[in-house]
């Protein structure tokens, strides 16, 4: 049961929506620029599955029988037909759409990922779309219905509207029925009302622009039909002089005959199909019929005045005190039924005549079918009196008789249209307006636009004694040139834009859902962390008060929580001693930096720490997160290293040094000749007792240098000499490795240039430098040293050819113990201790390092020290 209420309700809505849709259709084709109810229907069946799709079936059948019913007024079986194919199509498309959008969410619930929005949209929309379409246009024209010409336009019409509908109200349908509701009903406020409020506003766009275009096309209208109204009025007047001149024949002879009549109007007659005939029909009274009907019978006609029985037969007309007969009447082919008619036997022509004779004017009589049956078309009998010569006053006593005109209004029409040479853009039509308003004439073959009942002509004129209104109804093809091509695109445009609008607003929804579930995620997940990382976590306002803080953070100071919460973080931390700075000022300068100091707990134990501090923005207020990791263990290790390391090295450097001095004087032969085999041996010994030395060297250089305690000596040092000196220094080496030393000095670089540095430490740099650059050279190859002025700086450059460095490799090249492999190592080397001690000694004498590296293509390495402006 509960189905069947769904498929009613379904189809109701689908029916009551489409009739409302199509209010905003436009002409020439009346298609709608949106149509929600394909869009409502794909939202059901997507919604609670493919048992509602009867009731789209149903209601788009109702839709085009209302659709079929208000424009023709009648039910026929081809209408039916069309409807069925029509709603067959229509559901055929809400199917497609179902079995789309379960292809895409592969059992997600719809629109709950932003990436699948624009694919269902799209897919339940212009895709799903083509179906309904061409199925309704293949039907419409399959039965007739439009034209061959009309079929892409009418195609392309009906698949914007449905395909804007589906964006449009697809949305709308999950924020009204999809679950979860406490969702989807909290998105009526941002999705449902701006789409509402968008649509509505275009809706009123539309009509306040549609009624403009409208009162436009009117006024053309107007214009175009008030000439061919101003004729209508004056050939109904010339008609009437017609009979006019009749009068005058009889004014000016005693005597007409029948050849006299005849020959007075045969040129009026000749090729004119308004007037189907033109008859005198005389008033006489009883005493005359007789004489009369013998006059009939010499003419050779029926000799006797005629009425229509009850029956419709003609027979003898029946005694009366006078008769008003058809004596002549031209032409008489085709009019022989019409000869000696009594036309006052009939009432309302008799009325007619009365009135004719009391008011001196012509005098019509509503439309007739003429007896002699020649003509298929309506007619006018119109009356006008011809009075006696000696007549003094307008009265029935003084009437000689009627000229008498039958009027075909028909042909009248017909006739101003031929003259009107051209197709005229509307369709005529004229009504008798009397007791009982009566058709009597509808000219035009073009199909009339179904704006006719908002832009038409109008217009009653009053004549021979009744009225006719005139009617000019608008063609297709007046509306088609004469209407703006621009409205239709507009509002297709603007609904598609309310759609997009949709879309994006339910995006955005979906967006901010997601960040909301992320965001309560990732609440739990940090709150997890923090109460179980083993580093202390404290959250600082800009005056140091703590107010946020993890379990770790208590355990290291060894507090409570009301000895931690609220107080001041220098009172636990030395790095904080403020000497007249702010510690706002001293947290923000310490900023993503690692600081080492104490923390002093609060059982008064000092333990060595690591702080990082972090900024974070609560509102329009910083804060600052302090991190601390207690180095206390590491601190103990790294000093017993440090010892060891210091005391291992001492301890080497003497015997080193005593025994590479004894090999160079076993290779200098001073002990006495030795075998070629044994000077190789002594050689070995002696390069290996060098490098060495080099390593003591260095690592002693590199505990200096952590407890800074080397020896930086800073003064004026001419850096074109010293890097003369640094290349004289090196050239042996670089022979030995078959490479070229070249010096490239910047022409703004004079002899008396000079760095503030350590000429000692400057050397120990580009030893190192171009150690590297020398060895990691191919044979044959440069190293090209370059020197070059920079914002107040000199830039020592060293470049190689060499083989390049690995992207792994870069991030750790100033690390201690730091090469690209262990096969370099073995290769070319060195300890790994060369670039970590040039950027210390560099950063010392307040300079920079810097490097370039291409896998294959070489080095280079930038050196920049202070320059020593020289007085002008």
């Amino acid at each position: 049961m509960k189905t069947f209420v769904s498929i009613a309700l379904l189809a109701f809505a689908y029916w009551g929506v489409g009739l409302l849709a199509l209010t905003l259709a436009i002409p020439p084709g009346f298609a709608s620029a949106i149509f929600p109810p394909v869009g409502i229907a794909v939202g059901a069946v997507m919604l609670f599955g493919v048992r509602l799709l009867p009731g789209v079936f149903l209601g788009s059948l109702l839709l085009n029988i209302s659709v079929s019913w208000q424009n023709s007024g009648e039910l026929t079986a081809l209408s039916l037909l069309i409807a069925s194919g029509i709603a067959l199509s229509t559901t055929a498309a809400v199917l497609l759409a179902k079995k789309l959008s379960a292809f895409i969410l592969k059992g997600r619930p719809a629109f709950t990922r932003e990436a699948d929005i624009a694919s269902l949209l799209i897919l339940s929309g212009p895709i799903a779309c083509l179906i309904s379409a061409s199925g309704g246009v293949g039907v419409l024209y399959g039965f007739g219905a439009i034209s061959a010409q009309s079929v892409a336009y009418s195609w392309w019409t009906w698949w914007v509207g449905d395909s804007i509908g589906v964006m449009l109200a697809l949305p709308v349908m999950y924020i009204a029925f999809a679950e979860p509701q406490a969702v989807w009903r909290g998105r009526l406020t941002s999705v449902g009302c701006p789409i509402a409020a968008a649509t509505a506003l275009m809706i009123v766009v539309f009509f306040r622009i549609n009624s403009a275009d409208l009162d436009r096309l009117d006024k053309s209208f107007q214009q175009l039909s008030i000439p061919f109204a101003a004729n209508f009025q004056s050939a109904l007047e010339d008609h009437v002089g017609v009979l006019k001149s009749i009068d005058g024949l009889f004014q000016a002879s005693e005597n007409v005959s029948a050849d006299d009549f005849r020959r007075f109007n045969d040129n009026t007659l000749e090729g004119n199909r308004v007037i189907h005939a033109i008859s005198w029909n005389p008033l006489i009274p009883l005493s005359q019929r007789v004489h009369e009907e013998r006059l009939l019978r010499e003419r050779g006609l029926p000799g006797v005045i005629t009425e229509r029985a009850a029956n419709g037969a003609l027979i003898p007309a029946a005694e009366r005190d006078d008769y008003i007969f058809v004596k002549y009447i031209v032409p008489e082919q085709g009019n022989e039924k019409a000869q000696s008619f009594d036309v006052g036997s009939v009432p309302n022509r008799r009325e007619a005549l009365a009135r004719s004779a009391r008011t001196g004017t012509a005098q019509m009589t509503p439309p007739i079918q003429l007896v002699q049956d020649t003509i298929d078309s309506k007619a006018l009998l119109v009356f006008y009196p011809v009075y006696r010569k000696s007549a003094r006053e307008q009265s029935r006593q003084s009437i000689q008789g009627f000229a008498t005109a039958v009027i075909v209004t028909q042909e009248l029409i017909r006739k101003m249209i031929a003259d009107y040479g051209q197709t005229p853009a509307f369709a005529v039509a004229v009504d008798y307006v009397g007791r009982n308003e009566e058709p009597l004439a509808q000219v035009g073959e073009v199909k009339t636009s179904g704006l006719s009942s908002l832009i038409r002509f109008e217009q009653t004129y009053p004549f021979a004694g009744g009225a006719l209104r005139l009617k000019l109804e608008p063609t297709e093809s007046f509306v088609a040139e004469h209407h703006s091509a621009h409205t239709w695109p507009v509002l297709a445009g603007g609904f598609l834009f309310c759609a997009l609008l949709g879309g994006f607003l339910l995006s955005l929804s979906v967006r901010a859902e997601r960040i909301r579930e992320l965001v309560n995620e990732r609440t739990k997940e940090l709150s997890s962390i923090l109460n179980s990382a083993t580093d202390a976590i404290l959250t600082v306002d800009g005056s140091g008060k703590v107010y946020r803080y993890n379990p770790a953070a208590l355990t290291l100071f060894a507090a409570s929580k009301e000895q931690l919460q609220q107080s001041s973080i220098e009172q636990w931390l030395e790095f904080l001693d403020r000497q007249g700075e702010t510690l706002e000022s001293i947290l923000t300068a310490h900023l993503n930096a690692t600081i080492e100091t104490t923390l002093i707990t609060q059982s008064g134990q000092r333990l060595a720490v690591e702080v990082g501090v972090s900024q974070v923005w609560l509102g329009q207020v910083p804060h600052y997160v302090i991190m601390l990791h207690d180095i206390t263990e590491r601190k103990k290790a790294e000093k017993l290293k440090s010892e060891f390391v210091s005391t291992v090295s001492h301890e080497l450097r003497t015997p080193l040094t005593s025994i590479l001095g004894s090999l160079k004087l076993v290779q200098a032969g001073v002990t006495g000749e030795i075998s070629d085999k044994t000077r190789n041996m002594v050689a070995i010994a002696r390069n290996n007792t060098e490098r060495l030395s080099v390593l003591v060297n260095d690592i002693l250089d590199v505990e200096k240098l952590e407890f800074d305690q080397l020896k930086i000596i800073l003064e004026a040092v001419p850096i074109t000499a010293i890097m003369q000196q640094a290349l004289r220094q090196m050239q042996g080496y670089a022979d030995g490795y078959e490479v070229e030393l070249v010096l490239n000095v910047s022409p703004d670089i004079t002899e008396y240039d000079q760095v503030l540095a350590d000429p000692h430490r400057v050397m120990q740099i580009m030893s190192n430098l171009l150690s590297n650059a020398i060895k990691y050279s191919d044979s044959g190859e440069p190293v090209i040293v370059s020197l070059a002025k920079l914002e107040g700086q000199i830039q020592i450059t060293v470049k190689d050819f060499g083989r390049g460095m690995p992207d792994y490799f870069r991030k750790q090249i100033f690390q201690k113990f730091s090469q690209a492999d262990s096969t370099d190592k073995r290769e070319k080397g060195g300890t790994g201790l060369g670039l970590y001690i040039a950027k210390a000694l560099t950063e010392k004498m307040h300079g920079s390092i810097d490097f370039e590296s291409e896998l294959g293509k070489g080095s280079e390495f930038f050196v920049r020290l202070p320059l020593i402006e020289q007085p002008e």
